[in-house]
């Protein structure tokens, strides 16, 4: 098994993170990569011609990132529009357009370089990823199952970008990017990504990092083809949230709701496992994949709404 490691975890970790049972010809570990409940460690892909591939695919199917462009500035943001679109997510609850719990997010982004309002979405297929898991031993039904999940996740996101529609005016879609699949080769050979996206050179992705810290949009180069064609979803957690605890008390929430929008509701406790300190620092990520992508756009967050 060849081993890539773009992370800034040591080796020895990493073989520790995979699943004894996989039988890989090449693992990249990205800059986000961290062990969680999946088969699969977060800011992985994996090729392999196991024939029981589909068992290590699941969890979280068709979670993904979606990138919007308003017409209007950031200056127009204000606490009562940001507030509808809360009460909008709220009321969906369960259905499509439903923001979901953990580190899912809707951001609102200002560019640096003084373009307009932007938005970004996080999220994925909720419940309805948990249907995927019944057919790992049935491939065509897998197969079926997981395709109508992603699409799920991809039309709940849409419902996201029409709540934001109706409260802010028509919005531009850049770029609705998953980044939990899987990708049969010509070959017959398995590319499985968890929590990475595919991206083929000359292509743009989005990586975000924690809830007000930055953003940036990235082009891939030639190189991304040694790395399976594969890119971070963002910074990834550096610690479990159980050790987040003891940070969160100590925590200055009120100088980052100072920083940054919150919607009327989003409670302090809600949000201790998931606060910035949890997270990977976007620069030095950066850092760790400079040959395979390059910055396009950089953003600051001005607007979070998750945990509603």
């Amino acid at each position: 098994m060849e081993l890539i490691n773009l992370s800034a975890e040591p080796v020895g970790r990493l073989h520790s993170w995979i699943p004894h049972d996989l039988e890989a010809e090449k693992v990249v570990f990205l800059p986000d990569a961290c062990p969680g409940k999946s088969p699969l460690p977060t800011g992985t892909a994996v090729l392999t011609r196991q024939a029981n591939w589909r068992k290590f695919a699941v969890s979280d199917c068709g979670c993904g990132m979606r990138l919007l462009r308003s017409d209007i500035s950031a200056s127009e943001l204000d606490l009562k529009r940001w507030d509808r679109v809360a009460d909008l997510l709220r009321a969906n609850r369960g259905g499509l357009g439903d923001l979901g719990g953990g580190n899912h997010f809707l951001d609102a982004l200002e560019p640096y370089d003084d373009g307009p309002l932007h938005f970004l979405i996080h999220t994925g297929s909720r419940n309805e990823s948990g249907h995927v898991d019944a057919f790992v031993d049935r491939p065509s039904e897998f197969d079926a199952e997981f395709d109508r999940v992603v699409k799920w996740a991809e039309d709940n996101r849409a419902a996201i970008h029409g709540f934001i529609d109706q409260v802010f005016g028509n919005i531009e879609l850049v770029l609705d990017l998953p980044h939990n699949t899987y990708e049969i080769l010509d070959d017959g050979a398995a590319l499985i990504r968890k929590g990475s996206v595919h991206i083929a050179p000359g292509e743009v992705s989005i990586l975000p990092s924690h809830m007000c810290g930055d953003v940036v949009l990235v082009r891939a180069t030639d190189r991304v083809a040694d790395i399976l064609n594969s890119i971070s979803h963002g910074t990834g957690r550096k610690m479990s949230r159980s050790d987040c605890k003891p940070l969160a008390d100590s925590f200055d929430f009120a100088g980052m709701r100072a920083s940054i929008m919150m919607p009327t509701g989003v409670q302090d406790s809600s949000l201790r496992t998931d606060g910035p300190f949890a997270y990977r620092d976007l620069d030095e990520c950066m850092a760790l994949i400079s040959d395979y992508v390059e910055p396009v756009t950089r953003f600051g967050v001005i607007g979070y709404m998750g945990h509603l």
